[in-house]
Parts: structure tokens; sequence; C-alpha cells
């Protein structure tokens, strides 16, 4: 799988910036998000019929994504924002936005969750989510680039290297509390370049890039291989 799906629009060199401020989890969060987002929609547009037991491992792999963006949102909100508001005062109507956002596409998640797990599991063509999918999508897409635009630009220009890597830490820490650190971690490095990858390991003590290749990244790719089977071309 290769990482090719960005949100419309997004500034030109954004990403190398935040490769120069250090940033690496925060914003492959939401561009593997997104990709996510976009394969399903696929899928339901595809009309094609899913036998049971993927159907089952894709509403799995669905919760488990829920589960994943509700945690990163929650550690944008407790670190990334608070510390962009601290740093520029005139920054809190923005933040306010985002937050406001944020609540408006969390009604169209649900409603996309709600009619994709009520399709797959109904045993047929999943075009029934399709439409409410679509929006959820959409309105990721757009809330996404809105973020990049307002929020981390202002961030690119007040924080510290040092911020930075305290908002990055803090973003992984929160999935390792929750006990998803096996998953995340080999799905933000799916499809990821070898030398990209490596620096990524770098931030990471040597004993659990041992437990990542052992068991974590196939326990992943035995999940990865049931929901989104290469054959499907989905």
């Amino acid at each position: 799988m290769n990482d090719h799906h960005v949100p419309h629009g997004e500034p030109k060199g954004a990403g190398s910036a935040l490769d120069r401020a250090g940033a690496v989890f925060m914003p492959l969060m939401s561009r593997r998000y997104l990709r996510e987002l976009a394969r399903y929609r696929v899928l339901l547009g595809s009309g094609t019929r899913i036998p049971p037991d993927r159907a089952e491992a894709l509403v799995r792999w669905w919760e488990l994504l829920t589960a994943v963006m509700a945690g990163h949102h929650r550690a944008m909100s407790e670190v990334f924002w608070e510390l962009l508001r601290s740093k520029e005062t005139e920054s809190e109507n923005v933040v306010a936005t985002m937050n406001l956002r944020y609540g408006m596409v969390e009604t169209s998640r649900s409603e996309a969750g709600r009619d994709l797990t009520r399709a797959l599991r109904a045993g047929g063509s999943p075009g029934s989510a399709q439409l409410s999918f679509i929006r959820y999508h959409e309105e990721m897409s757009a809330t996404a680039f809105w973020e990049e635009r307002e929020i981390v630009s202002r961030a690119l220009r007040c924080f510290s290297a040092g911020e930075w890597r305290r908002v990055e830490a803090y973003v992984i820490a929160v999935q390792a509390a929750e006990n998803r650190l096996g998953h995340v971690l080999p799905w933000l490095l799916d499809g990821m370049p070898a030398d990209r990858a490596d620096a990524v390991f770098a931030m990471f003590p040597p004993h659990m890039v041992g437990v990542y290749r052992s068991e974590w990244l196939p326990a992943y790719e035995r999940f990865s291989a049931r929901a989104w089977p290469r054959r499907s071309g989905s």
C-alpha cells in the first residue's frame, strides 16, 4: 500500500516543513486515516459482495481505526492545541473553530460507521453505506486541509524543536497507554520507504523494535490480509 492520499489542496511544501520540524507521527496519523477512508470509499462504490469473514474483519478494522483516531484527537487537544494557545494568544479563535469542526465530523463519522457496519454485516453489497461514507470522507478531507492551513502553519512558526518532540511523544504515548501501539506502529509504517521507517525506529528503544518485528508486524499483516486481501484489488 502506498501513502498516496493526502488532503485535497494540501499546501505545497507543508510536508517538508513538518519533516524539518521533526514531526512524524502527528501528520502521519491524519494522512494514514484519510488513506483508510479512501479505500473504504472505493470498496463501498465497487458493488463487491463481501464474504462474511472478511466483512467481520472490516468491521473490526473500522472499530479499531475509530479508537485510534479518538485517541489521536484527544492527544492533539490535550497537548498540541493547548501548547498553541500558550504560544499565540490570537490562536484561541482558530482552535475553537477546530474543536467545532471536529464535533461536526464526529456526527458524520457516527452515521458513516453505523451504515458501514450494518451494510457489511447484512451479507450483501455494502453500497447502502456509500452516501454517508462519501459525505464523511469529504468532510474529513476538508477538515484536514483546514487544520494544515490554519493550525499546523501557526505551529510551524512558533514551536521549538523541543515542543515538537513533546507533541510527538504524547501522540504516540496515548496509543501506547491504550494498548494499541502494536497495531498503530505497523499501520503507520505500512508502505513507508525503508529509509523513513528506519528514522522512525530510531525513536524507539531496540527491544521495542524487536517486539515490532517478531510480534506486532506479523499480527498486523494477518489482520490486514483478512480485511484487505491483495487479490481483492481494493
